[in-house]
């Protein structure tokens, strides 16, 4: 498909909406929740209305991937529109999604591992060091000091212990 095409596909029109939806709630970043909500039923629920009217104008079929995301967006359009219930609602799970990415991957190692011991221990220190970096440590700093306290010692990676 030469270029032009691919400008004025289906696929690129979704992205096109896609991408103007995350404009309009970028600029309600900084709202207080009531505001947002507010913000978004005036200014973000006509876009995702009018994507969804076009999404029901599609004529696709087969098993092409646009196909299946059209599919998938028409099945699941309750769904999308929780975030328009309450302005602490996120847009997406995009922050849930990378969170559990490197997880699945590991986990994917983990079949490797020589025990099921040796398995069950990659995983919990995998769990001890995201917890550290989703409290906003340094995870080799946390596991030093971790590691420096005697066997038994409590030390919560939310706790100021320094």
């Amino acid at each position: 498909m030469d270029k032009n095409m691919r400008a004025t596909s289906a696929a690129a029109k979704g992205v096109e909406f896609c991408d103007l939806i995350y404009h309009e709630e970028k600029k309600l970043k900084e709202l207080s929740p009531e505001e947002r909500y507010e913000r978004r039923l005036a200014n973000v629920k006509p876009l995702l209305d009018e994507f969804f009217v076009w999404l029901e104008t599609l004529q696709v079929s087969g098993k092409s991937k646009l196909s299946d995301a059209v599919r998938y967006a028409l099945n699941e359009k309750k769904y999308l529109y929780t975030f328009l219930e309450d302005g602490c609602i996120p847009t997406d799970n995009n922050r849930a999604e990378n969170a559990i990415r490197p997880f699945t991957i590991c986990r994917k190692n983990w079949l490797f591992s020589n025990t099921s011991n040796g398995a069950k221990c990659s995983a919990a220190l995998y769990s001890v060091i995201s917890t550290a970096q989703e409290n906003g440590l340094d995870a080799e700093e946390y596991l030093t000091r971790l590691f420096s306290n005697p066997a038994g010692t409590i030390m919560l990676p939310w706790e100021d212990s320094k």
